[in-house]
């Protein structure tokens, strides 16, 4: 095996463990690949868990990976390409700290209801909501934030490292108002692989 080999393989491997740390969940089961091409279907990409199991070697497959599919994990990280991933330092600024910049959903066509997303900010802000249906969701968890359990609003678009504007939330003794959300420091949101409701 040459140098150059040597150094896309390597490259494949860091994306890999880099996509893991990102989102805190290591993918070996079928439905941890069907988590993640969920996450990729929300950026507009269809990679199949299939394709995904076999770069991840759940499947054996000693096929190399087509580089549309490590652009496209790159793109799930914030990279432009596999290229740029490649060419990055790990501790420059542009090394993966969040979920794809510019990712962006719109809940009541996107979204089936009982669906659960997380969204963060910053400093230390984080909400799990559950979609109601047609971009209505309810807080089902919050940590530093005004939303609390139990707060209702609507939102019919989410963009991915932009702030998040709500409409309509419904809070206990208070009169329906807007609210923003990650106004300064923007918000991340995450598709949580758990969303059956109980």
């Amino acid at each position: 095996m040459n140098n150059a080999d040597n150094e896309f393989n390597n490259a494949k491997r860091l994306l890999m463990h880099r996509i893991e740390e990102v989102y805190q969940q290591e993918l070996t089961t079928p439905r941890d690949f069907q988590w993640l091409s969920d996450q990729l279907k929300y950026m507009g990409t269809k990679l199949s868990p299939t394709t995904l199991k076999r770069l991840w070697g759940y499947l054996r497959d000693e096929s190399t990976p087509r580089r549309s599919t490590l652009d496209a994990l790159s793109q799930l990280l914030g990279y432009s390409s596999f290229s740029h991933f490649m060419s990055s330092p790990s501790d420059s600024d542009e090394a993966a700290s969040a979920p794809a910049l510019g990712a962006t959903i719109h809940p009541s066509t996107q979204m089936e209801e009982h669906e659960r997303l997380m969204i963060t900010w910053q400093p230390g802000r984080k909400c799990i909501i559950r979609h109601l249906g047609s971009g209505q969701f309810v807080v089902e968890s919050s940590e530093n934030t005004r939303l609390l359990p139990g707060n209702t609003f609507c939102c019919e678009l989410i963009i991915d490292g932009e702030p998040m504007y709500i409409d309509n939330l419904v809070q206990t003794g208070r009169k329906p108002t807007g609210y923003v959300c990650g106004k300064r420091n923007r918000v991340h949101f995450l598709l949580l692989q758990n969303n059956k409701f109980e």
